[in-house]
């Protein structure tokens, strides 16, 4: 169901996987793509979302890109925001400014600042952590990976390069 602040009729030409209003509330709904200033999701299913700002719960979404947004119990594939606000929700990956992530899942995040509690992240690159947070790999751990893989792929270039000399 999708409900419009505006209350106005959309128009026929546009389809419902294509919806552009300035406030779209979307409740057990399952659009393509939503493009709106603001917008509320619960219970729903979208592939893409561009919104200025985006509040995401129980709900599954491909893309999120917004200047602030605030999911809880969702997984997403990737997010791009400024600022987001993580709430028992996963990502694959999330990309922003400012993260605060309480007790979430992610694979790769990048921010410049990450705060909250309960993080659980593969791999994480920020300028500034606050709270308690659990990575596979870490900015350092990352590093080294790459230094080892370098090395070992030079080796076994090299091998195969002597091998085809002789």
């Amino acid at each position: 169901m999708i409900n419009s602040e505006s209350d106005q009729p959309l128009p026929a030409e546009k389809l419902p996987e294509e919806i552009e209003t300035r406030q779209n509330n979307l409740e057990n709904g399952d659009p393509n793509y939503v493009q709106a200033e603001s917008i509320r999701l619960s219970q729903c299913g979208v592939g893409r979302i561009d919104a200025v700002q985006a509040r995401v719960s129980d709900s599954g979404i491909s893309q999120v890109f917004a200047e602030t947004a605030a999911l809880r119990d969702s997984a997403i594939g990737f997010v791009q925001a400024n600022s987001v606000e993580m709430a028992g929700s996963g990502a694959g990956i999330v990309v922003s400014q400012a993260a605060t992530l309480s007790n979430s899942r992610n694979g790769l995040v990048i921010s410049r600042e990450v705060h909250g509690s309960q993080v659980n992240a593969v791999v994480l690159l920020a300028n500034k952590v606050d709270g308690p947070v659990e990575t596979l790999v870490d900015q350092r751990g990352l590093v080294l990976i790459g230094i080892v893989a370098g090395a070992v792929l030079g080796t076994v270039f090299s091998l195969f390069r002597l091998f085809k000399r002789h």
